[in-house]
Formats: structure tokens, sequence, C-alpha cells
């Protein structure tokens, strides 16, 4: 059986534990805002997700800082440094900002096709189930490509695909034993 959990708990930790946790919340709920309504989301993509980076990584960092005691989830100070640069980056050069993101995706999806294709070729060769590794990865090149061929015409879609990664972004799925 799988059990789902958040990389964070906010049970025991101290205020900063807890702010840290309440910011890492918003990206589910950023996410849940993608599928609603995602024109309007994609015309102001450079702002929300740049003021959503800025927030959790500075909330994150705080609390790393600050609580000596805290085990540090998913989310790192180096990343958080990482996310601060880019949510201020983001928001200082919108226009510019939403062609680069578009690119970004369109890069990113042509890597994760590339290991889901690599993945299915390792499964067939050792008779594993091979056939949804290589659906996944034709799916991201396509999307993939859609991006770098014409960002901004295909943003809205991939508005989309955002919206259901942010949503489990905080979460992990493992095998219960």
């Amino acid at each position: 059986m799988s059990q789902i959990e958040m990389d964070r708990n906010p049970k025991g930790q101290k205020i900063p534990g807890k702010v840290a946790f309440a910011a890492t919340l918003l990206l589910p709920i950023l996410g849940v805002a993608c599928l609603v309504m995602p024109e309007p989301v994609a015309e102001h993509l450079p702002h929300i997700l740049g003021a959503v980076m800025l927030f959790v990584g500075a909330a994150d960092i705080v609390t790393d800082l600050l609580d000596k005691g805290s085990v540090p989830g998913k989310i790192t100070v180096g990343t958080d440094v990482v996310m601060i640069v880019l949510g201020i980056v983001t928001l200082l050069n919108t226009t510019e900002s939403l062609n680069v993101i578009a690119v970004m995706w369109g890069l990113l999806g042509l890597e994760k096709a590339a290991h889901e294709i690599d993945e299915s070729l390792e499964a067939r060769a050792s008779s594993g189930k091979w056939l949804m590794p290589l659906v996944t990865g034709v799916f991201e090149l396509v999307l993939g490509t859609m991006l770098l061929i014409a960002p901004i015409a295909n943003l809205g879609h991939h508005v989309l695909l955002l919206g259901l990664e942010l949503i489990v972004f905080p979460f992990h799925v493992h095998a219960a034993s």
C-alpha cells in the first residue's frame, strides 16, 4: 500500500516551521487556480510564480536558519536561495520571464521525455513494464517541443499541467511497510 506524506509536518514545529509549512501550502493552492482558471493565471504567471517562489523560498530559508533542530524536507537551503533569486528575477523582468518560463518548461519537458524513454527501453530489455513510460515519454516530448516552437501560444495548456504538478509538489508517495 502507498502512503502520501507532506515533506514538512507542522506538528511539533516552532513558529518559523509552521510559517514554512503554510508557505508550502501556497503551491497546491496556486495549482488549483491553474486548473480552475488557466487563462488568467497564464496571463499573470510571472507575477504569481515570482511572488510564490520568493515567499516560499524566504519562509523556508528563515525556518532552516532560525530553527537549528529542524529536519530539512525536500527543499534545502541552497534550493531556497535559488527560489528567492528566481522569484526576484521573475518579478523584475515579467515580460521576458514569460518567454523564459515557457522555454524552460519546454526544455524540462524534453529532459523528462528522455528519462521516460530511457526507462522504457531499460524495462523492455529486462522484460519489465515498458509501455507506460514510453507513452509518458512521447507525451512529454510532444509537449516540450510545442513549447519550444511557440512558447507563448502553447503556454495555456502547460498551465494546466503546472497546476497538477504544484498540487503534488509538497507531497511524496512511498510504499508502506
